[in-house]
Protein backbone atom coordinates (compact mmCIF):
# COMPACT_ATOMS: atom_id res chain seq x y z
CA UNK A 1 0.00 0.00 0.00
CA UNK A 2 1.48 3.32 -0.95
CA UNK A 3 1.96 6.16 1.51
CA UNK A 4 -0.82 8.35 0.07
CA UNK A 5 -3.43 5.59 0.26
CA UNK A 6 -2.37 4.78 3.81
CA UNK A 7 -2.69 8.44 4.87
CA UNK A 8 -6.07 8.72 3.19
CA UNK A 9 -7.38 5.60 4.94
CA UNK A 10 -6.04 6.86 8.28
CA UNK A 11 -7.74 10.23 7.80
CA UNK A 12 -11.02 8.54 6.88
CA UNK A 13 -10.83 6.39 10.00
CA UNK A 14 -10.13 9.40 12.22
CA UNK A 15 -12.94 11.45 10.66
CA UNK A 16 -15.37 8.53 10.92
CA UNK A 17 -14.51 8.04 14.60
CA UNK A 18 -14.97 11.76 15.24
CA UNK A 19 -18.29 11.79 13.40
CA UNK A 20 -19.52 8.79 15.37
CA UNK A 21 -18.48 10.39 18.66
CA UNK A 22 -20.20 13.66 17.72
CA UNK A 23 -23.33 11.82 16.61
CA UNK A 24 -23.34 9.89 19.87
CA UNK A 25 -23.05 13.16 21.80
CA UNK A 26 -25.87 14.71 19.79
CA UNK A 27 -28.10 11.71 20.43
CA UNK A 28 -27.18 11.52 24.11
CA UNK A 29 -28.78 14.91 24.77
CA UNK A 30 -31.90 13.05 25.91
CA UNK A 31 -34.07 13.89 28.88
CA UNK A 32 -31.75 14.32 31.83
CA UNK A 33 -28.98 12.53 29.97
CA UNK A 34 -25.86 11.55 31.79
CA UNK A 35 -24.07 14.49 30.16
CA UNK A 36 -26.31 16.94 31.98
CA UNK A 37 -24.54 18.38 35.04
CA UNK A 38 -27.93 18.92 36.63
CA UNK A 39 -28.51 15.18 36.87
CA UNK A 40 -25.13 13.55 37.32
CA UNK A 41 -24.30 11.72 40.48
CA UNK A 42 -22.96 8.52 41.88
CA UNK A 43 -24.49 6.31 44.48
CA UNK A 44 -23.32 6.54 48.05
CA UNK A 45 -21.14 3.61 49.13
CA UNK A 46 -24.02 1.97 51.03
CA UNK A 47 -26.24 1.67 47.92
CA UNK A 48 -26.15 -1.58 45.96
CA UNK A 49 -23.57 -1.47 43.17
CA UNK A 50 -25.08 -0.72 39.80
CA UNK A 51 -28.25 0.87 41.13
CA UNK A 52 -27.30 4.23 39.69
CA UNK A 53 -25.41 3.00 36.65
CA UNK A 54 -26.79 4.08 33.29
CA UNK A 55 -25.83 3.29 29.71
CA UNK A 56 -22.56 1.42 29.38
CA UNK A 57 -21.84 1.96 33.06
CA UNK A 58 -21.58 5.75 32.71
CA UNK A 59 -23.59 8.15 34.76
CA UNK A 60 -26.68 7.53 36.80
CA UNK A 61 -29.66 5.38 35.97
CA UNK A 62 -32.44 7.88 35.25
CA UNK A 63 -35.15 6.15 37.28
CA UNK A 64 -32.91 5.69 40.31
CA UNK A 65 -31.78 9.30 40.15
CA UNK A 66 -35.35 10.59 39.83
CA UNK A 67 -36.32 8.50 42.85
CA UNK A 68 -33.33 9.74 44.84
CA UNK A 69 -34.17 13.37 44.03
CA UNK A 70 -37.90 12.88 44.57
CA UNK A 71 -38.91 14.00 41.07
CA UNK A 72 -42.71 14.19 40.77
CA UNK A 73 -44.77 13.01 37.80
CA UNK A 74 -45.58 16.65 37.03
CA UNK A 75 -41.88 17.51 36.95
CA UNK A 76 -41.26 14.55 34.64
CA UNK A 77 -43.87 15.95 32.24
CA UNK A 78 -42.25 19.38 32.42
CA UNK A 79 -38.79 17.89 31.77
CA UNK A 80 -40.18 16.01 28.78
CA UNK A 81 -41.76 19.21 27.45
CA UNK A 82 -38.46 21.06 27.79
CA UNK A 83 -36.66 18.30 25.93
CA UNK A 84 -39.23 18.21 23.13
CA UNK A 85 -38.82 21.98 22.76
CA UNK A 86 -35.05 21.59 22.69
CA UNK A 87 -35.24 18.95 19.96
CA UNK A 88 -37.62 21.13 17.93
CA UNK A 89 -35.40 24.23 18.28
CA UNK A 90 -32.24 22.35 17.36
CA UNK A 91 -33.57 20.10 14.60
CA UNK A 92 -32.38 22.37 11.77
CA UNK A 93 -28.91 22.85 13.29
CA UNK A 94 -28.51 19.11 13.97
CA UNK A 95 -29.57 18.27 10.42
CA UNK A 96 -27.20 20.86 8.94
CA UNK A 97 -24.37 19.57 11.12
CA UNK A 98 -24.86 16.02 9.86
CA UNK A 99 -24.96 17.30 6.27
CA UNK A 100 -21.70 19.23 6.79
CA UNK A 101 -19.99 16.18 8.19
CA UNK A 102 -21.24 14.11 5.28
CA UNK A 103 -19.98 16.71 2.81
CA UNK A 104 -16.54 16.75 4.46
CA UNK A 105 -16.38 12.95 4.42
CA UNK A 106 -17.37 12.83 0.75
CA UNK A 107 -14.68 15.39 -0.08
CA UNK A 108 -12.10 13.31 1.74
CA UNK A 109 -13.18 10.05 0.14
CA UNK A 110 -13.06 11.60 -3.33
CA UNK A 111 -9.41 12.45 -2.77
CA UNK A 112 -9.98 16.02 -3.98
CA UNK A 113 -9.63 18.20 -0.93
CA UNK A 114 -10.37 21.87 -1.46
CA UNK A 115 -8.72 23.64 1.49
CA UNK A 116 -10.80 26.79 1.08
CA UNK A 117 -14.07 24.84 0.98
CA UNK A 118 -12.92 22.73 3.93
CA UNK A 119 -12.21 25.90 5.93
CA UNK A 120 -15.71 27.21 5.14
CA UNK A 121 -17.26 23.90 6.22
CA UNK A 122 -15.23 24.00 9.43
CA UNK A 123 -16.43 27.54 10.18
CA UNK A 124 -20.05 26.48 9.60
CA UNK A 125 -19.54 23.45 11.84
CA UNK A 126 -18.13 25.60 14.65
CA UNK A 127 -21.13 27.93 14.46
CA UNK A 128 -23.64 25.06 14.48
CA UNK A 129 -21.94 23.31 17.39
CA UNK A 130 -21.87 26.61 19.28
CA UNK A 131 -25.59 27.15 18.65
CA UNK A 132 -26.36 23.63 19.82
CA UNK A 133 -24.25 24.10 22.96
CA UNK A 134 -26.10 27.32 23.82
CA UNK A 135 -29.44 25.54 23.54
CA UNK A 136 -28.17 22.53 25.52
CA UNK A 137 -26.96 24.80 28.34
CA UNK A 138 -30.29 26.65 28.34
CA UNK A 139 -32.06 23.28 28.63
CA UNK A 140 -29.93 22.43 31.67
CA UNK A 141 -30.73 25.78 33.31
CA UNK A 142 -34.43 25.31 32.61
CA UNK A 143 -34.33 21.82 34.15
CA UNK A 144 -32.67 23.17 37.28
CA UNK A 145 -35.35 25.87 37.52
CA UNK A 146 -37.99 23.13 37.81
CA UNK A 147 -36.38 21.59 40.89
CA UNK A 148 -37.45 22.51 44.40
CA UNK A 149 -34.88 23.82 46.86
CA UNK A 150 -34.94 20.44 48.63
CA UNK A 151 -34.25 18.62 45.36
CA UNK A 152 -31.42 21.03 44.57
CA UNK A 153 -29.96 20.26 48.01
CA UNK A 154 -30.11 16.52 47.28
CA UNK A 155 -28.52 17.11 43.89
CA UNK A 156 -25.76 19.17 45.50
CA UNK A 157 -25.12 16.34 47.95
CA UNK A 158 -24.88 13.83 45.10
CA UNK A 159 -22.50 16.11 43.17
CA UNK A 160 -20.31 16.65 46.25
CA UNK A 161 -20.23 12.92 46.89
CA UNK A 162 -19.27 12.25 43.29
CA UNK A 163 -16.52 14.84 43.49
CA UNK A 164 -15.18 13.29 46.68
CA UNK A 165 -15.23 9.79 45.19
CA UNK A 166 -13.50 10.88 41.98
CA UNK A 167 -10.75 12.66 43.94
CA UNK A 168 -10.36 9.63 46.21
CA UNK A 169 -10.14 7.27 43.22
CA UNK A 170 -7.58 9.53 41.53
CA UNK A 171 -5.49 9.59 44.67
CA UNK A 172 -5.27 5.79 44.66
CA UNK A 173 -5.05 5.23 40.92
CA UNK A 174 -1.47 5.16 39.72
CA UNK A 175 -0.33 8.05 41.88
CA UNK A 176 0.14 6.10 45.06
CA UNK A 177 -1.28 6.89 48.46
CA UNK A 178 -0.17 10.45 48.96
CA UNK A 179 3.45 9.45 48.42
CA UNK A 180 3.63 7.22 51.48
CA UNK A 181 4.17 4.05 49.44
CA UNK A 182 7.05 5.59 47.49
CA UNK A 183 9.58 5.65 50.24
CA UNK A 184 8.46 8.99 51.63
CA UNK A 185 8.34 9.88 55.30
CA UNK A 186 6.25 6.86 56.18
CA UNK A 187 7.22 4.59 53.31
CA UNK A 188 8.87 1.26 53.48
Amino acid sequence: MNKRAFLLMTMVAVLAAGAMATAANAESGSLMASSSPAFKGTPPPHDPPGEFMGRRGHGPNLEALQKKLGITDEQKKQFRGLYVGFRDKTRKARTELMALKDEKKTMLLSGKIDQQKLAQLDDQQVKLVSDLMKERLKLRRDRLALLTSEQIGRLADLKAEKSFHSKFKGMHRGRGHGGFDRGGDFGG
